[in-house]
């Protein structure tokens, strides 16, 4: 990308030989500050095109450019989805289990659910109308927002399925080059990718081709999106929509003679002792929930990336947290060693925070 300084070079250069002795070119001279205003006005249409074109590659198109560009291709950006709820509704008679109506609305903590199914006596599901991960995290007492004659009492539980937030342009940029470059066709691995992320709940996948040698069977582990094992009501939604019973018939997304099994992902636990150094002034305490905030980040970013919990990234991790100057020992459950998680289909791991000791090994 040339300056101003090659802009003017170029145009200096370009002044008659039979003149060039005879005309002061320096800074502040005529023909100097006749070009100037060219030379700064080329170099302001040459960022304007270079981010015209950036705005038009996949690679580094941001945003609404991002969006458009992918869509050209039949990859779209997958919006922010709502949670999926379990509540529980009790009398105020005698505390017995009751049904309340389908559509009736129930608020807590500024957030507002629907009950949209339900699932059995006094126990329905309940649709966040806020998309996104808001939904995911209360837990308790909801209130009702329509007069419910009888009601008692209204319990927000499990998550059934996770609410996401819209598609980030990382994100998107990845599925699009995966997309592209491995074309997803015909029940091939890329396909059942593509097909099981698109469903609402889901945070990855991993499809395990005739798991056992079984010629004709396909199993898929999912995770939701915080890369936790799937709840029951996900894997059966996943399950009917890519390969509902009668199995194999081609009546989800799968093909005619793919006998395809949903499941997901069991927690290891891992529980971590380690000794650091502290900066002057920095207490343990100070220090705590920020050493388990970076621990999780790392351990949340393993699921079907990586089977080893690996004690040199989670030091890493840690001496990223302002007060920590060195780590002289970890111990992963007990163990200075590398944790290696399962990994096949009917046992996948993916690994969990326990309890996390710190102690104070010096002050530096």
């Amino acid at each position: 990308m040339k300056s101003f300084e090659d802009f003017m070079s170029d145009m200096l250069g370009n002044i008659p030989e039979n003149l060039k002795n005879q005309v002061d070119t320096r800074e502040g001279s005529i023909i100097y500050t006749a070009l100037a205003p060219v030379a700064a006005q080329l170099v302001e249409q040459q960022f304007y095109a270079d981010n015209i074109q950036d705005a038009t590659m996949p690679d580094t198109a941001l945003g609404d450019d991002l969006t458009r560009r992918c869509a050209e291709h039949g990859v779209n950006r997958y919006p922010a989805s709502s949670a999926v709820r379990k509540g529980t509704f009790t009398a105020a008679s005698d505390g017995s289990l009751m049904d309340v109506p389908i559509g009736s609305r129930f608020g807590a903590d500024g957030i507002t659910y629907t009950v949209s199914k339900k699932i059995s006596a006094g126990t329905f599901e309940l649709e966040c109308q806020q998309a996104g991960v808001v939904g995911n995290s209360y837990f308790g007492t909801i209130l009702p927002i329509d007069n419910i004659e009888g009601l008692g009492a209204a319990t927000l539980s499990d998550v059934l399925t996770a609410g996401e937030e819209e598609e980030s342009d990382e994100e998107l940029r990845t599925r699009f080059f995966k997309e592209i470059n491995e074309q997803p066709f015909g029940g091939n691995i890329a396909d059942y990718e593509l097909q099981i992320l698109k469903i609402p709940g889901v945070g990855g996948v991993k499809v395990f081709p005739t798991p056992n040698n079984q010629g004709g069977r396909v199993q898929c582990v999912i995770v939701d999106p915080d890369n936790r094992p799937a709840s029951s009501s996900l894997i059966g939604t996943v399950q009917d929509a890519i390969d509902p019973e009668p199995h194999a018939k081609g009546y989800g997304l799968a093909p005619v003679g793919h006998y395809v099994t949903i499941s997901t992902v069991s927690e290891l636990t891992i529980n971590i002792e380690i000794s650091v150094a502290l900066r002057a002034g920095v207490e343990i305490s100070g220090i705590q929930s920020s050493v388990e905030a970076a621990i999780t980040e790392y351990l949340n970013s393993l699921a079907f990336k990586d089977n080893v919990v690996r004690t040199a990234r989670i030091e890493a991790a840690v001496l990223g947290v302002d007060g920590i100057a060195d780590i002289s020992s970890t111990l992963l459950n007990g163990s200075p060693d590398n944790i290696t998680l399962s990994s096949t289909f009917d046992n996948y791991q993916v690994p969990v925070i326990g309890s996390v000791t710190i102690t104070e090994a010096d002050h530096v």
